[in-house]
């Protein structure tokens, strides 16, 4: 991963919330080599703010209280917050998301990967993972083989068993569906290549933890 940051001069990377990364230590691996790590979901945010591990899977900031957020933030983002959810949740919003703009690589962990099409499939309920796929430049995703399944259909039984037990949801509030770099004929001319997305996107597979091989996306495109 540090070899592709620098071969794309890489300084900034935002991330969105990945266990695979956190299990394997991809944070600190890069801010090693002097790559700068954002993170993009809100409990993870906090958590990484405050120098403290994720204590819960989804609630990562639950155990701070409103006017311990509101220091941390106030001091990511250098201005003085109240503590008032609203303000905190705007201010936040507007700093990740000119983060995500400002970015040279996005890093997201996908949910599903569907073998009949190369598809990558992410889930979230805060529009940042999205983000991070469509914004930077060049895109990365991490996924491990037991999340491979063979068709749409299968993807969609695992969507609603994975919303269900993670938050109780029905359905969560995004769900992206990456099948290479986007392209669009609606410019007179020959196809656009990164119309609505990045330029280039590598999806790292992990076996166990153990064996670990990347592939450029260009492999999976949908002809």
């Amino acid at each position: 991963m540090v070899n592709l940051a620098r071969e794309h001069n890489v300084r900034r990377v935002v991330k969105s919330k990945s266990v695979v990364a956190t299990e394997i230590g991809l944070h600190k691996h890069l801010e090693d080599a002097d790559i700068e790590v954002i993170e993009t979901d809100l409990g993870e945010w906090i958590a990484q703010l405050a120098g403290e591990e994720l204590s819960h899977l989804v609630s990562q900031g639950i155990q701070k209280n409103i006017e311990q957020v509101a220091e941390l933030l106030s001091k990511a983002i250098g201005e003085r917050l109240e503590p008032e959810l609203q303000i905190l949740l705007q201010a936040s919003r507007r700093y990740l998301r000119q983060s995500i703009i400002n970015a040279d690589m996005g890093i997201s962990g996908a949910n599903i990967a569907i073998a009949e099409s190369g598809t990558l499939v992410t889930i979230d309920n805060e529009g940042n993972s999205r983000l991070i796929a469509t914004l930077p430049p060049l895109h990365v995703e991490l996924i491990g083989c037991e999340r491979l399944v063979s068709s749409l259909n299968d993807a969609a039984t695992i969507l609603k068993l994975i919303t269900k037990n993670a938050a109780g949801q029905k359905m969560p509030s995004y769900i992206t569906y990456i099948s290479g770099r986007s392209t669009t004929a609606d410019i007179p001319g020959a196809p656009l290549i990164r119309a609505q997305g990045p330029e280039e996107i590598h999806i790292v597979l992990l076996d166990s933890h153990k064996e670990v091989k990347e592939f450029n996306a260009e492999i999976y495109r949908l002809p």
